[in-house]
């Protein structure tokens, strides 16, 4: 009996499943729904982002103006940046 005993201490103090090893899990429990959480709201804002490019003209049309630079044909290109 005193040899179980002592096995489990030791186990509790130093194995698998010993108070160390359950703070480090949790700690990286913590971690990874903080990553989680990150992720849900960046998915949530290209969903926002994917909703206005099927459904608002005119975001398509500013996203085409600025990353693009494409303009209409009746327009003329000013580039504001020095070189």
């Amino acid at each position: 009996m005193l040899i179980i005993s002592a096995s489990l201490v030791y186990d509790l103090a130093y194995g698998d499943f010993s108070f160390e090893e359950n703070g480090k899990i949790e700690s990286l429990i913590n971690k990874k729904e903080e990553e989680l959480q990150i992720i849900a709201s960046e998915n949530e804002a290209f969903k926002e982002e994917i909703n206005l490019l099927k459904n608002n003209n005119e975001y398509v049309e500013h996203i085409a103006r600025e990353n693009l630079g494409l303009i209409k044909e009746e327009e003329e290109y000013f580039d504001d940046e020095p070189e």
